[in-house]
């Protein structure tokens, strides 16, 4: 057997055959080429590996045929011993100065990474199952798919079978998509998780920021994962304030957020006090805090008397009346 190490390559025997064919002739052709070296790492776009592909500076026979190339996307290493012997069956006046030299020939491609296969998914399941999202995940989470350069780097999941109950899927991956002739064809399966639309502040937001619709943006999230306090509806968050501090683009509760506090405790506000045909405002003191709508008690700097009244704006309250016949 070769001492070459193979990664991913087939019919390795064909390259010790035609180097050992090669020696016989060769070596009784020329005399040497001088003084050559392997190249360390190289990547090819055709369907063989050549003498000229693994030596750099090769006249003679750089087109002679080693072996075939690699599959797209994989590699060939020939170690110090492999590349003596080409060197040898082809005069080309190189020895390894360690054991340690090689030469590494990858085959050139476009790939396809998970994300992409992944992407494939979502469109077919987006076909089949309208008004929901799903997020995916594959059982093979390392899967990559590799094509000539001279295809585009698409695919599409075809013959989708899912079961949306048990959270599964199976599909045939083609690419390129599209194609009559596919030049990959693979069956893939995993799960499917439905997911929803959760709005999220894009910023992190204060106590006393007042949000607005132009702060919100939208994250998917797996629909099991969505706690019964998360704020799904971005109209709850409009015109709201945070309690303390609320991160940007994460859920946010309910306990996270309240109206916005439009009298705080110590202000200087105005009051204003409608009974029957009388309209009055004056000062007052905020006793209490409140946001709008809220019950604060409000104390006269000049009487001391405190009255209740109803938060109406920043810094504004409308008094309560009392009761006739009080």
């Amino acid at each position: 057997m070769s001492d070459i190490e193979i990664v991913k390559t087939p019919d390795m025997k064909r390259l010790m055959l035609a180097v050992a064919m090669t020696a016989c002739v060769i070596n009784s052709a020329w005399a040497s080429e001088g003084y050559l070296t392997p190249k360390a790492d190289v990547t090819i776009t055709g369907d063989n590996v050549t003498v000229g592909d693994v030596f750099a500076g090769v006249t003679h026979d750089a087109g002679y045929v080693l072996a075939p190339a690699p599959g797209y996307g994989q590699s060939l290493t020939l170690n110090a011993r492999d590349l003596q012997r080409v060197s040898d069956a082809f005069n080309l006046g190189w020895a390894p100065v360690s054991g340690f030299e090689q030469s590494v020939i990858h085959r050139s491609s476009h790939e396809i990474d998970r994300y992409g296969v992944e992407a494939a998914v979502q469109k077919s399941l987006a076909a089949a199952v309208t008004g929901q999202k799903f997020d995916i995940e594959l059982s093979d989470r390392n899967i990559s798919v590799h094509l000539p350069e001279s295809l585009p780097a698409t695919a599409e999941a075809q013959s989708l079978r899912y079961d949306l109950a048990k959270g599964e899927f199976r599909a045939v991956l083609a690419a390129p998509a599209g194609a009559a002739h596919p030049a990959v064809k693979q069956e893939i399966f995993g799960r499917i998780y439905p997911v929803t639309s959760v709005p999220v502040l894009k910023n992190p937001m204060r106590q006393g920021d007042v949000i607005s619709a132009d702060d919100i943006d939208y994250i998917d999230i797996r629909s099991n994962n969505v706690a019964a306090s998360t704020i799904v509806d971005a109209n709850r968050l409009i015109g709201m304030s945070p309690r303390r501090g609320v991160a940007g683009l994460k859920p946010v509760a309910m306990s996270e957020i309240a109206l916005p506090v439009l009298v705080k405790k110590g202000d200087m506000v105005v009051m204003e006090l409608k009974s029957g045909g009388i309209h009055l405002t004056t000062q007052g003191k905020a006793i209490d805090s409140g946001a709008e709508g809220e019950t604060v008690h409000i104390e006269n700097p000049s009487s001391h008397h405190v009255v209740q009244a109803v938060v109406t704006g920043a810094k504004a309250v409308s008094v309560i009346a009392p009761a006739d016949g009080t």
